[in-house]
């Protein structure tokens, strides 16, 4: 497998969006806390980033083994396509997997036992997303948890391994007893910038499952597009982005977000000309790209909204 086709493989250019989450809680962090821990933050994210392309590695290696359609098998799937051995990319992306899990036990040895319950459910969707006898991948819940997993899981993990556990939430054992405390305060403001960040994430999901309706029906993948029917799928993927930046206001008015977070209002004209074109088109080597592309700029808006918050405070003080 060369690089090039490495990088197809693990479809980078999809990846490229799954980073921002990452570095939005590492800013969120610098901005309400005013703290960064270097050496956790460095572990959390090439983790994740392992994990990610895990996800997207073995749901090509998994759907090749699932195919119905042989045309699917041998011309559009990637190992079909690139003549790759199945067995050989699967044990390339188990050592993604193998590390991811390795960072995760010493972050937990670092935070709170906690951080191995949600890291846990998050590496559990990752593999049965596309494994085991009826796949998440093919039940109506795809938008659904890759929304919650890799961009408000991420997020919030970053959060989370650069504070103390006990001023978001932590798991603590003392014999017989065990005990679950938060912030609650903290998890609804957290919560609160997931929803901005995760709808549009889901969105991403959503598009691609849109382009390849007819494909997973041959394929005997029922996605959401399948159960809602074409329209309806359109018109939820229009919605989704708008609860998105209504989100990011009310984020605002509560003070969640520093008032520059407004700045998201920017995107409406960008949103609006993504999604007509995307609902004149639902083709995955042409319109697809405007999925990626509203969730990159609601990430990065964010983003530069807390940097510019984080100039603001310090020019003030």
């Amino acid at each position: 497998m060369t690089f090039k086709t490495f990088l197809e493989f693990v479809r980078i250019e999809v990846k490229t969006a799954s980073v921002l989450p990452l570095i939005l809680g590492i800013v969120y962090c610098w901005y309400v806390y005013g703290q960064l821990n270097l050496l956790t933050t460095t572990v959390y994210f090439m983790a994740q980033f392992s994990i990610a392309l895990f996800v997207t590695g073995f749901n090509n290696v998994m759907d090749y083994y699932k195919a119905v359609d042989l045309d699917y098998r041998a011309q559009t799937n990637i190992i079909g396509r690139r003549r790759l051995s199945p067995t050989k990319a699967l044990h390339l992306i188990l050592y993604f997997l193998g590390f991811s899990v390795l960072a995760g036990i010493w972050l937990v040895w670092q935070t709170n036992w906690l951080l191995l319950l949600i890291g846990g459910a998050c590496i559990f969707i990752a593999i049965f997303y596309t494994f085991g006898p009826i796949p998440l991948s093919r039940m109506p819940v795809g938008e659904l948890l890759s929304g919650v997993t890799e961009s408000f899981g991420a997020f919030f993990i970053m959060v989370y391994v650069n504070v103390p556990s006990d001023r978001i939430m932590a798991l603590h054992f003392r014999w017989p007893e065990v005990s679950l405390s938060g912030n609650l305060p903290t998890l609804l403001s957290l919560g609160l910038i997931g929803v901005i960040i995760a709808l549009p994430t889901s969105n991403i999901m959503l598009a691609d499952n849109i382009c390849d309706l007819e494909q997973d029906r041959r394929n005997e993948r029922y996605t959401l597009p399948h159960y809602l029917g074409l329209n309806w799928a359109l018109w939820l993927y229009n919605l989704l982005i708008w609860v998105s930046l209504v989100a990011a206001v009310i984020a605002v008015m509560f003070h969640v977000l520093p008032n520059e977070s407004l700045i998201v209002l920017l995107l409406i004209p960008v949103i609006r000309h993504n999604n007509r074109i995307f609902k004149t088109q639902q083709l995955k080597n042409k319109t697809f790209i405007t999925a990626i592309q509203n969730a990159m700029v609601v990430n990065i808006s964010l983003i530069t909204s807390l940097l510019l918050a984080i100039v603001r405070t310090t020019w003030w003080s």
